[in-house]
């Protein structure tokens, strides 16, 4: 699929790297496409400057990580855990997460990111796969459930996720860097290994991921 209006357009500028663009990927396990980064086959000659500008300015919406892929693909094998809610993809980066719950029958898809870029490209990423998102912008809102992948690596960082974490009734995470939060508990559903896209040299190819949710929530395993 070519790259033909405005907000494509944006996103391919924001990738910073020489060469490198956006493509359609389809993800099979997952059962949804998304635009992704995709690298060009020549070797790259950069300068020092320049690749440590693009790792500062990763564009993070424009992978698809092992824990928002292992977290999807649990949704597609359990649909009912979000069927008829309410959903808040924090930290949504592409929003595959909130775009395989919308796809798996939720009411209502909200994602969050702090990165503009992140939310424009879930807006195009929902549109691919012919779901829709709703962009947080202000206040919270009343969601039932929330979703989210790596976020718990660094939780004295993010206020809103603990006031999210305490607030929401139910959530699930996955998560591959794992540290406790001292807040709540959390019981382990699920442990796959997974892996993110696209892969740069072996960066990410097979990480353990543990989809948790709160202590005590009874779900489908």
């Amino acid at each position: 699929m070519s790259i033909n209006h405005a907000p494509l357009k944006q996103l391919q500028q924001a990738l910073i790297l020489p060469g490198a663009q956006l493509v359609t990927e389809k993800l099979i396990q997952e059962q949804l496409t998304l635009w992704l980064l995709s690298l060009p086959d020549s070797e790259l000659t950069l300068d020092t400057q320049a690749i440590g500008a693009f790792w500062q300015r990763l564009p993070y919406w424009a992978f698809a990580w092992a824990g928002g892929r292992a977290l999807a693909q649990w949704i597609v094998a359990n649909p009912d855990a979000v069927a008829g809610k309410k959903v808040l993809d924090f930290g949504c980066g592409s929003a595959l997460v909130g775009i395989a719950a919308a796809k798996a029958g939720a009411a209502e898809v909200w994602v969050a990111d702090l990165d503009d870029h992140a939310l424009q490209a879930a807006a195009e990423n929902a549109a691919l796969n012919g779901v829709k998102v709703w962009p947080v912008k202000g206040e919270w809102p009343q969601v039932d459930l929330l979703l989210a992948s790596d976020v718990l690596y660094d939780i004295s960082s993010s206020a809103d996720l603990k006031q999210l974490m305490l607030s929401i009734p139910d959530w699930i995470l996955a998560e591959s860097r794992f540290v406790a939060p001292d807040f709540v508990e959390l019981d382990c559903l699920h442990s796959m290994v997974s892996s993110t896209l696209p892969v740069i040299g072996d960066f990410d190819e097979a990480v353990e991921v543990e989809i948790y949710c709160r202590a005590g929530q009874s779900r489908l395993t």
